[in-house]
């Protein structure tokens, strides 16, 4: 845990409000400073998949990723932080040349709240390929802003229906492919979960207090991923910059604006979800929370595959208690929730009282009542 280097911070919002975003993992650059050499190790899943990983709708170009399903499902995030692929090369974007079934299931979720989890239990080899993080979809929604004055080969939806047709594409022809994207994509929701383009999804999300805590958890980088975040999904909703404004200005110490910041920034990723689970009338069943995840996985993974349409197996006890044992974000290690919880108990001794604030601050200002 990060718990001292975060109250040892001067102040880890101020460089990302009010100036432009720079973020690595939503930057468009080819020369993308996470990712390890090419790998030549062999094929582990079947056949040869040119996979859409980076894009770029302004100079419009991509980077595809030479790979396989079995190297697609053994990642723990798709965005360069692991090498996925065999070989990548840049071409020119084709918007005439994609697969003919694209990705239409999504898990959405706030972030820190046990969807990569989600992912792995989801996930069936031969019947159903969870893509857990693509970075394509993060660099569109990095360029969201561009997209929509203009600046871009296609308009938005031509860009997002490219994306999904290659990402369907890695489960041709007969494996289901789900999108577990960053929270990131969250600025693309309204555009993403316009009826007819996202056939069922599912919205992982948690207690404000527990995200607040999920978030100062992991200390400065975590606390300035959620800030730079927050200034990214702020413009998608009518209040929200004026919102993250008050937020990034309030009182108190830096600790106390960036709680400020994170428990917005919850809120507005709520917001979101329940506008895209209203424009589409999906269930209020589609909403997962976290603190149920944890506590009755089995079940929560089979209202989660019939919210998907997805097959239900037999052997969900076995394969739930098998993927518990491990970290979901790294399965070669082993998760250990007493140290988890011990973890959470400090967080809140320290932050208790800019928790309780920054709620009250939220609850009495946010949204806004018409």
């Amino acid at each position: 845990m990060s718990l001292d280097r975060a109250e040892a911070l001067d102040d880890p919002t101020r460089v990302f409000i009010g100036a432009p975003v720079a973020r690595v993992r939503g930057s468009v650059s080819w020369s993308f400073p996470m990712a390890p050499q090419d790998s030549k190790l062999p094929s582990i899943g079947g056949e040869t998949i040119a996979f859409l990983h980076r894009f770029d709708a302004v100079a419009g170009d991509v980077e595809l990723a030479l790979t396989d399903r079995g190297r697609l499902r053994a990642a723990s995030f798709l965005d360069g932080r692991e090498p996925f692929w065999q070989e990548r090369s840049v071409v020119p974007l084709d918007l005439s040349h994609r697969p003919v079934s694209p990705a239409r299931l999504a898990v959405f979720h706030v972030g820190f709240c046990g969807s990569t989890l989600l992912a792995r239990l989801l996930d069936r080899p031969g019947r159903v390929l969870v893509l857990k993080e693509p970075q394509c979809l993060a660099d569109i929604a990095a360029q969201r802003t561009q997209i929509e004055r203009g600046n871009a080969i296609a308009p938005l939806p031509v860009l997002l229906d490219h994306a999904l047709a290659h990402l369907g594409g890695a489960g041709e022809p007969d494996i289901t492919v789900v999108l577990k994207p960053t929270n990131w994509v969250n600025s693309l929701i309204p555009a993403l979960c316009v009826p007819g383009r996202i056939d069922h999804a599912v919205f992982v999300s948690m207690d404000p207090r527990a995200y607040l805590g999920a978030v100062f958890r992991g200390g400065r980088e975590r606390i300035g991923f959620c800030a730079r975040l927050a200034a990214e999904i702020a413009p998608v909703l009518p209040w929200g910059n004026e919102a993250l404004a008050e937020a990034a200005g309030g009182g108190g110490d830096a600790l106390d604006r960036a709680a400020c910041i994170v428990a917005l920034l919850h809120l507005m990723q709520e917001t979101i979800f329940d506008g895209a689970i209203k424009a589409n009338g999906w269930s209020a069943k589609s909403r997962i929370d976290f603190a149920h995840l944890t506590q009755h996985p089995a079940g929560v993974l089979r209202r989660v595959r019939t919210q998907l349409g997805l097959p239900q197996p037999m052997d969900d006890e076995v394969s739930v208690a098998t993927q518990l044992e491990r970290h979901a974000k790294d399965p070669a290690s082993p998760f250990r929730p007493d140290r988890r919880l011990d973890e959470d108990a400090e967080v809140e001794r320290h932050h208790a009282g800019r928790f309780d604030r920054a709620l009250e601050w939220l609850e009495s200002r946010w949204p806004p009542v018409n």
